[in-house]
């Protein structure tokens, strides 16, 4: 193999594929990356066998042929290149040479005739999304996501279809236990192989659902950001999420678990509404948090006419107190929440802007979500006041 490539263009690649390599795999090959040179197109495909990544792009081909380097030192090496072209030689005893500029470096290949067929690869896709759409999908629900790996069926984010009339709609739904993240879009023409609808004619009572995990779901948003404003493929198909970019494909083996019923923490009836600038409150919480030294970072909501009052405080630390301006009307009331996840629910919002508070006193859940879209919303349960 011997091939010449720009490094702005073999660092897209890199982006794209190098996360995917397991470092603490079982198998040792696959803490390498294949690099593939055939027909003017030079392939780099990293996979952990849960989630695998092939980014392609055209390449000066002087001679074909494939072979496995470590992810890590490729990684590194390529990312303290000069600027300009890189010429990528492979020799018969595995030696790998890069050649940029006056730098000249040999690493150690592997054969890439022991790197294993990654599942799901061959898999294609029928529907079409836009890119920043699902993007900004997964970014506001991606941050609810359990952490906790005893918590296996929280460990992803749920997909479904549904379909209300002539509209089909994407929904996906986040969740950790004590907060959830929820958002749909319509989405015209959506029709998963894998995955049923919600509301056509095919379809069961109750909408299938699958869940995507974390780590693929951020690595299909990293790759998705490169896409820029364009339809990308996406399906689901034998127990797959594959997504489909102009130069990459990504393929997401699903959790095999069923997701919570998480409908029951919805809020179905309104509460007290209160209306306030998202960064004014974020900018109050991030303040009073500070002087919360348990975990659970606990800060006290009073609500009175057009006012809100945050306050905190901890022996150990202090206390701190802010009042922000409002839109309310009703009777006073006090509840608790976590300051973080509220946080993060109003960084999700990203701009600033009207911010709507559906709360149901002191021990019902928190519906939050900007004034203009309650199409996507955060669920908070609140804490116990002392």
């Amino acid at each position: 193999m011997e091939i010449t490539i720009p490094k702005a263009e073999l660092a897209k690649l890199l982006h794209v594929t190098l996360a995917m390599a397991e470092k603490k795999a079982t198998m040792p090959i696959l803490a390498n990356v294949l690099l593939n040179a055939e027909n003017k197109t030079f392939k780099v495909t990293a996979s952990d066998l849960e989630i695998t990544a092939i980014a392609s792009c055209s390449a000066s081909v002087k001679k074909e042929g494939s072979i496995t380097v470590s992810a890590k030192v490729f990684g590194d090496l390529v990312r303290e290149l000069p600027e300009g072209d890189v010429t990528i030689k492979a020799s018969e005893r595995n030696r790998v040479e890069v050649i940029a500029g006056s730098s000249r470096l040999k690493i150690v290949g592997v054969g890439a005739e022991e790197y294993p067929v990654p599942p799901g690869l061959a898999l294609q896709t029928r529907c079409k999304i836009s890119a920043p759409t699902l993007v900004e999908m997964i970014n506001k629900t991606l941050y609810a996501v359990s952490l906790d790996e005893g918590r296996y069926n929280m460990n992803g984010v749920c997909f479904e279809v549904s379909k209300e009339g002539k509209t089909t709609s994407l929904r996906m739904v986040a969740t950790d236990g004590h907060r959830l993240a929820f958002i749909t879009r319509p989405i015209e023409g959506m029709e998963f192989t894998g995955l049923s609808t919600k509301g056509a004619k095919n379809g069961g009572a109750e909408a299938e659902r699958i869940i995507v995990p974390r780590k693929g779901l951020a690595e299909v948003r990293k790759a998705l950001e490169t896409a820029g404003d364009v339809a990308v493929g996406v399906d689901v198909r034998e127990g797959f999420l594959v997504v489909e970019g102009p130069a990459w494909k990504l393929v997401v083996r699903l959790l095999d678990s069923e997701f919570p019923n998480y409908e029951q923490v919805v809020p179905s009836a309104p509460g007290n509404k209160i209306t306030v600038l998202s960064t004014h409150l974020a900018q109050a919480l991030k303040r009073v948090s500070l002087v919360v030294s348990d975990k659970n970072k606990g800060v006290r909501f009073d609500f009175f006419t057009n006012v809100l009052r945050i306050s905190s405080s901890s022996p150990e630390v202090g206390e701190a107190q802010e009042e922000v301006e409002v839109q309310y009307t009703g009777k006073d009331f006090s509840v608790g929440y976590n300051a973080r996840y509220v946080i993060d629910l109003l960084a999700a919002v990203s701009e600033n802007q009207p911010f709507v508070m559906d709360l149901s006193g002191e021990s019902g859940p928190g519906k939050f979500y900007a004034e203009s879209d309650e199409s996507c919303f955060g669920v908070v349960m609140p804490l116990r006041l002392d």
